[in-house]
């Protein structure tokens, strides 16, 4: 049956004048492809909220060049209004296949309440949109189709340095296989729906959009000379006020080349399309009006219709829509858990760096991997550091974890282990940029020899400090449902993989370069340069062998002490992945099932043009990838559990409420020197992305440290609920965080009062004490303070702790409130426990935390500074 929408009618040639596209459906379909390619992230290191903005101000235009002029009705506003919330909704998603999907389907929705061409052809930038969205997906859910698309950026970027006479390395994020997919698509579609003949036609287009996309790789292989072209850096003020504008513009060249300069292929191929689109006539649109559509309907109604008929309806009706949530569901659904319960994780003894300890107050030895024993206790595990990874100790593992390996191997040990994994065991291999001093010299590349993986004598480094918002996450099981913000995978200088097809990228460096040999990992400085792998970088990947896995990080950081208080998410997964031998949506059934499924969804959908298909069908695609996701993350939680302790051990710092501290521990404004104090004084540290009960209910001490974002009902229940079952609860509040914290506060009967008081209020301006202030307590003077505030008693029943006196005055700088078994304490200082304060081995700093902890925490013994004078 055919429609009888403008989507959807037939076109003819004979009879009938072909038609120019409206200029206004031309400005739609160049919006929508800038916004698809904004959403997927193909445009150069962007921060996800700019890349969000960016992507609903270019669909912001396509709708506002697609509003209604002639005709208003209920039905129009309706339409466009659902998609334009559906389109918001998808948008504010982590996922990028989903907010490319969201382009789809505001298209779709101008389409529906569009007439005549403008609506084929911005129908035609949802399908291509569609694609695009599919193929992202694909990207990160099919490791086949990642290694396809990388295979063929780096076959376009050898070419174009070929032509350019400097060599170009890169992957499918600046080689623009992205631009291509959705220029590929925009191409075929116009074809179809424009008159023969159409050879010429075709071979022109087709040599612009590729002469176009190597135009664009040649000027990023002269990134180098582009920069040389660009006067020196020097600071405006030395040089006048007159050169602030050529000095800013300068400075920002300079730091958008090369990780914008996928702009220009943006810019390239949308100027391509809009002149294919806009310059050629079209088939006509053939439409029915109202009445006649009537008619026809009721005609069909009354006709026999053959089954098969019937059939191929129901299949164009519902197929997309099944066929997009079976290849969400193939592609990414894992079920899995993170608890190590009645697991070993056995370790290497002797590597590079490579010891076992951890902070402690009677020693200066501040230790690498000491904490990572007791994460794998906490969640239930056994950990086992073997001397020769004996027969008898691999016999003992469900995991074994070879950090950075520097000695000669013997070659029964590198049998052993290889037997081991084919016969079922899996092996974490962790690297770093390859060494050679003295009798040390790495040796990760001999355990790999019978895989399709190599550790690159480089060092990946990421544009962005830590890889922030640099990262492309897979599917795999241990990275599902996680984001690339605030360092979640503790990955920072590191090696890059050499990943063959039989590997599975599990993380990937967008953003960042491979520099050649390890001197950079050591200096921290380095620049990119011609030649050099630019984007696409594997810092983790999986391997089967046998019957069993590998796995090869790139990096040791997401194991060392502090950066473990934030990867520990990561890293529990991924030994709870490795150890219960856990289902992975990477079965190669799996990803065959998911990518002809995806494939004969979008066939459907170019079949039959419909435009409440094409919102309809994105729409389930996107629900099913954040539901599969959701339910992967939600299954894998992981939640250290130190209840079973006389002393629960674990400590959270509270990430959940845009805290005032860095994401980078080691920042000025970072917290790695409270995590130090808090190892030394027995706690495993991490960092909690949410206060939720069951993560509450396994820890001794949560710390808030100036949150922005005020806590939910519900979190302020927990939290009482946490502190009344004898939980420790350390809140940094100073004045000017004191607004988000004040309903909590206030459940314990304590304030600290803002500042600045706005126009119009009554309230009193606080009393600032400024920082390096001592704090007076009950012994004597303790060195207290980065800014120091005044906390108040709302009814006088919280106990002083520390305390300041000028004359007769006095103010409390910290309030102790007891409930059921546990404390609430409020410091009036936001930034007391920052580095700043906290100088990693700052003796009074390290001596205010101590005794605080020891002073409110029920079980400790308590503890004084000694005596200095």
């Amino acid at each position: 049956m055919a429609s009888a929408t403008a989507q959807n009618s037939q076109a003819t040639a004979s009879g009938e004048s072909f038609a120019a596209v409206p200029t206004r459906a031309v400005v739609i379909l160049v919006a929508g492809m800038a916004a698809a390619w904004f959403a997927a992230g193909s445009t150069g290191l962007l921060g996800h909220p700019l890349r969000h903005a960016l992507t609903w101000i270019a669909l912001a235009v396509a709708i506002v060049a697609a509003w209604p002029v002639e005709i208003r009705t209920f039905r129009i506003w309706a339409v466009l209004a659902v998609g334009a919330i559906l389109g918001f909704s998808f948008t504010t998603s982590p996922l990028p296949a989903v907010n490319v999907l969201a382009v789809a389907v505001v298209l779709a929705a101008i389409a529906q309440v569009s007439r005549g061409l403008t609506a084929r052809v911005v129908l035609l930038g949802a399908l291509a949109a569609i694609v695009l969205g599919c193929f992202r997906f694909a990207c990160v859910s099919i490791p086949i189709v990642w290694h396809a698309a990388d295979g063929a950026g780096c076959a376009l970027g050898r070419l174009a340095g070929w032509l350019a006479g400097s060599r170009l390395e890169v992957g499918a994020t600046f080689g623009g296989i992205d631009f291509l997919v959705l220029t590929a698509v925009v191409y075929v579609g116009w074809l179809i729906c424009t008159p023969p003949p159409r050879r010429t036609r075709a071979i022109w287009a087709a040599a612009a959009i590729i002469v176009g996309q190597i135009a664009y790789l040649i000027v990023l292989a002269n990134s180098e000379k582009l920069l040389a072209l660009l006067p020196e850096t020097i600071a405006p003020l030395q040089e006048g006020n007159n050169h602030v504008g050529l000095w800013t513009l300068s400075n920002g060249l300079r730091t958008s080349i090369p990780w914008n300069l996928p702009l220009l292929a943006m810019a390239i191929q949308g100027a391509i399309v809009a002149v294919m689109v806009g310059s050629t006539r079209w088939l006509p649109v053939v439409e029915l009006n109202p009445r006649e559509l009537k008619k026809r309907q009721e005609k069909e109604e009354k006709e026999d219709i053959p089954g098969s008929v019937l059939a191929m309806d129901m299949l164009f009706r519902f197929g997309p829509v099944l066929l997009a949530t079976a290849a969400a569901l193939f592609a990414t659904l894992a079920v899995n858990g993170s608890d190590l319960g009645g697991k070993t994780v056995v370790a290497n003894q002797q590597g590079y760096m490579l010891d076992w300890l951890k902070p402690r107050y009677d020693s200066d030895a501040e230790g690498d991997y000491g904490m990572l024993p007791v994460l794998v206790k906490s969640l239930g595990g056994k950990f086992v550091v073997s001397k020769d990874l004996s027969e008898q100790d691999l016999a003992e593992a469900d995991v074994l974890l070879l950090i950075h390996p520097d000695r000669p191997w013997p070659r029964e040990t590198l049998q052993r282990i290889w037997d081991y994994v084919r016969r079922g065991g899996s092996l974490l291999l962790a690297a770093d940029p390859a060494v050679s001093v003295g009798e040390s010299r790495s040796r990760f590349n001999e355990v790999l020899e019978p895989l399709a993986m190599r550790v690159r004598f480089d060092t990946a480094v990421a544009r962005a400090a830590n890889w922030e918002q640099s990262l492309q996450l897979t599917s795999h099981p241990s990275a599902v449902g996680l984001n690339d913000s605030r360092n979640p995978f503790g990955m920072q200088a590191g090696s890059s993989l050499d990943a063959g097809w039989l590997a599975r990228p599990v993380l990937t460096g967008r953003w960042g370069w491979s520099e050649p040999g390890s001197d950079a990992a050591a200096s921290g400085i380095s620049s990119y340069n011609a030649g050099e792998r630019l984007g696409d970088l594997t810092l983790a990947a999986e391997q089967p062998f046998g019957r069993g896995r590998v796995v090869v990080l790139g990096g040791t950081t997401p194991l060392h002490n502090e950066t473990l208080a934030s990867s520990y998410p990561f890293v529990g997964r991924l030994l709870g992945y490795l150890a219960n031998r856990q289902s992975n949506p990477w079965a190669l059934w799996r990803q065959l099932c998911a990518l002809a499924a995806l494939a004969a969804m979008v066939v459907l959908l170019a079949c039959r043009l419909e435009a409440w298909q094409m919102i309809l069908t994105p729409s389930v695609l996107a629900v099913a990838l954040i539901w599969s996701t959701a339910a992967g993350y939600w299954s894998a939680r992981v939640l250290p559990d130190g209840s079973h302790r006389s002393l629960n051990n674990v400590a959270y710092v509270d990430a959940s409420h845009l805290e005032s501290y860095s994401s980078d521990i080691w920042a000025d404004h970072g917290v790695a020197g409270l995590l130090r104090t808090l190892m030394r004084h027995g706690y495993l540290p991490l960092m909690a992305p949410d206060l939720k009960a069951d993560r509450l209910e396994r820890c001794g001490l949560l710390i808030s440290i100036g949150p922005n974002r005020a806590f939910s009902p519900a979190e302020r229940d927990a939290l009482s609920g946490f502190v009344g079952d004898g939980g420790t609860l350390i809140c940094l509040v100073g004045a000017e965080q004191a607004r988000s914290s004040e309903p909590l506060l206030k459940d314990f009967g304590i304030r600290v009062p803002y500042s600045p008081v706005p126009p119009g209020d009554d309230a009193r301006e606080p009393t600032p004490f400024g920082g390096g202030i001592a704090g007076q307590t009950d012994f004597g003077d303790i060195g207290f303070s980065h800014a120091a505030w005044p906390v108040e008693s709302i009814d006088d029943g919280a106990e002083e702790l520390v305390y300041r006196t000028e004359g007769e005055n006095e103010w409390a700088l910290v309030l102790r409130r007891s409930r059921g078994g546990g404390s609430f304490v409020v410091v009036g200082d936001t930034h007391n426990a920052c580095n700043l304060v906290n100088t990693l081995n700052e003796k009074a700093s390290i001596n205010f935390w101590r005794w605080l902890i020891s002073r409110v925490v029920a079980g400790q013994a308590p503890w004084e500074p000694p005596d200095e004078k």
